[in-house]
């Protein structure tokens, strides 16, 4: 008797319970090298994006009887189903056939080994003690059935199946696509504006209030500069044009690109399509821009226009690619982190990438942490027409979520919402005007890049990189900030826009966070704290004597809709206020059958989900010796890069990574050439 296929699975996925449903109509098959152009590929309705090495396949029907013929191709490496999150098609998540696990602790490395030799999985990548990331074999069942198989073992804390997707830019487009010479979000005086696209006319008064802006012009006023040339803001993007004059600057401005995914330094807005076409994704560009973007000829410029941009391409979204971009710009010395992307189904975040964006946020900047900006999302009602919260990138507990507002000083109604939302910026929509900035678009022989303007740029793709330029300017008034300090200096700072009853008893709303970014109240504040003015009330509290409260020894998930925070353990003592469902919360003590997470604060432990510790270090996969007479370390893997150390003959090192040259690095900024190396 035959199998029942199985067409649905739910699964534990970045420590919340989400349900799998295989695609009707999608598949995805990797071709040989050998084969470029294949009969699959007439297959195909359209010209998706390529996902990772994939090739998207779209039948009517019966698609795993399709599937079943593609495999039996020779010129077919690898075929496999599409799935999608819950009952929404169309955003589909291809399993790349890697899983990342952690055991649980006390499982000894022999029953470690046993268990990945039972699924016969082959280790990529030692993340820390017990935890691994792993790829599936031929000898392995398909990556999703590893995944069920592995979460049903006691000894398994996490196993994940990674998924890659393209992502989704959120960008949200101006119907009308006109152009405006002045750039209102960074200041408004309410009056009208040229349209520089139409001779002699003008976007009338009505489109604007004076006032509804970033107050960016103002901090420029109060620092009497436009910035610290010195810090640098990495924009994590699917491509830029580099030669733009709003990026190249003075040829001084762009600092260390990275392609995340293929490992390269190419940046480039190319994208290619499933049926071999080649576009351009302009939006990169224009976030750069909104952020840092250079004054040039046009009178254009970003909120810090004399900043660095370190440019990273992430045009695929998987684990790996991830974690190379935000660690690229950890290593590198990025002073900011602006990210205006994210899946394109609500999904959280791998335990993987959730853990390494919390090392980011902790141990950047030398130890003060770098602050990450998220475009909240857009398309808000969503397809299904329902609200939609934020969710992936902008749902991080230790990023700083941004939301939409307009010239009107109202809120932009596609904007996502949540409890995360931490602030709003001045952006387009709902009657208001478009931001302008640099763009860029396809030339007519189909392989340029044609360098341009755009006043219909928009949506919290703009409003997050305009905040991660106002945070440029707070850290030119004081560049010891930590990551807290930053976000309570833009809580604090922020002005209150919309209905007051938008706002709960603690100053948050769902809709604009604590807030209108106010650039110039957050660098005068941030001033004052470098001289001592308002310190103690932004530094973190010295704990009193007994009290463990600065030192969580875990961290924790609310598992149920709501949980009460008592201020004893048991539901005898006085209710305080509410958590909802997946909120982080610390962890000091476990006091009969209650956590602490608080001075004087208990919540049951029956509804917390106790998340795995996040290492804090990564650890070597493997280690190799020195086996020549003497060998340079240099700060990155070529000679061209300067000496900063040397080895010995048969001195051992730790191997974080090899990159495609045959360098290995062997620490933050030190590499050694691999042919003077023998793995040991």
């Amino acid at each position: 008797m035959a199998k029942k296929e199985v067409r649905e699975v739910t699964l534990n996925y970045g420590g919340q319970q989400i349900t799998l449903t295989k695609s009707d109509t999608e598949a995805a098959v990797q071709h040989t090298p050998m084969h470029g152009a294949t009969p699959a590929r007439r297959s195909l309705v359209g010209a998706p994006l390529a996902v990772e090495g994939f090739d998207m396949v779209r039948v009517s029907e019966n698609v795993g009887q399709t599937l079943d013929e593609l495999r039996r191709r020779p010129e077919v490496a690898v075929g496999t189903h599409v799935w999608n999150v819950g009952d929404q098609q169309g955003n589909p998540l291809v399993p790349t056939g890697n899983l990342y696990i952690e055991f649980q602790p006390g499982v000894d490395d022999q029953r470690q080994l046993a268990i990945l030799n039972e699924l016969a999985l082959n280790i990529r990548e030692i993340v820390g003690p017990g935890a691994f990331r792993v790829n599936v074999t031929p000898a392995s069942p398909n990556p999703i059935k590893c995944a069920v198989a592995l979460q049903a073992m006691a000894e398994i804390a996490v196993a994940e199946p990674e998924f890659a997707a393209p992502p989704m830019t959120w960008n949200f487009a101006v119907p009308t696509g006109r152009f405006i010479a002045s750039q209102w979000h960074l200041e408004n005086t309410g009056g009208p504006i040229p349209a520089v696209d139409v001779p002699n006319a003008l976007y009338d008064a009505s489109y604007f209030k004076r006032g509804a802006d970033a107050k960016v012009v103002e901090a420029w006023k109060f620092l009497g500069s436009l910035g610290n040339p010195n810090l640098c803001i990495a924009v994590i993007d699917t491509g830029f044009a580099a030669d733009h004059p709003q990026l190249r600057g003075n040829g001084q401005k762009l600092r260390n690109p990275l392609n995340a995914a293929a490992r390269t330094t190419d940046v480039s807005p190319f994208v290619r399509m499933s049926n071999g076409s080649v576009g351009v994704m302009s939006h990169g560009t224009s976030c750069a821009a909104v952020a840092a973007g250079a004054l040039d000829g046009q009178g254009i410029l970003g909120a810090a226009p004399t900043a660095k941009l370190m440019l990273i391409k992430l045009d695929v979204l998987t684990d790996e690619a991830i974690r190379n971009a935000f660690e690229h710009a950890m290593i590198n010395g990025a002073d900011i982190i602006s990210c205006s992307l994210g899946y394109p189904t609500p999904v959280p975040l791998s335990t993987f990438v959730s853990n390494y964006l919390a090392r980011v946020a902790r141990e950047g900047r030398g130890g003060r942490g770098i602050p990450m900006f998220f475009a909240a999302g857009n398309a808000n009602p969503a397809s299904n027409n329902q609200p939609r919260e934020v969710s992936d990138f902008a749902a991080h507990p230790d990023g700083i979520c941004v939301t939409a507002s307009n010239s009107l000083d109202l809120r932009s109604s596609y904007s996502f919402f949540g409890r995360q939302a931490h602030i709003c910026a001045p952006s387009n929509g709902d009657g208001g005007v478009g931001i302008t900035t640099a763009t860029c678009d396809l030339g007519r022989d189909g392989r340029s890049v044609v360098l341009g303007y755009t006043s219909g740029f928009g949506g919290t793709s703009s409003a997050a990189p305009l905040v991660a330029g106002v945070c440029a300017l707070m850290l030119t008034a004081n560049p010891d900030l930590t990551v807290p300090q930053i976000k309570e200096i833009l809580r604090r700072s922020a002005d209150k826009i919309g209905p007051a009853n938008a706002y709960d008893a603690n100053g948050h709303s769902i809709y604009y966070g604590f807030g209108r970014v106010n650039a110039l109240r957050a660098v005068q504040m941030a001033a004052a704290l470098r001289q001592g003015g308002s310190a103690t009330a932004l530094t973190t509290p010295t704990p009193t004597p007994g009290d463990t409260s600065a030192a969580p020894a875990q961290r924790g998930r609310v598992e149920s809709r709501f949980l009460n925070v008592r201020s004893g353990p048991g539901t005898s003592f006085a209710v305080l206020r509410q958590l909802n469902q997946g909120d982080i919360v610390p962890l000091f003590e476990r006091v009969s059958g209650f956590w602490r997470i608080g001075q004087g604060e208990f919540v049951s432990a029956d509804h917390i989900r106790v998340l795995p510790a996040i290492p804090t270090a990564p650890v070597a996969a493997r280690k190799g010796r020195v086996n020549y007479a003497f060998l340079n370390v240099r700060s990155g893997p070529s000679t061209s890069f300067s000496v900063v150390g040397r080895l010995n003959q048969n001195d051992i090192v730790d191997i974080f990574e090899t990159n495609r040259d045959g360098w290995h690095r062997i620490g933050s900024n030190r590499w050694v050439l691999g042919s003077y190396i023998q793995i040991v």
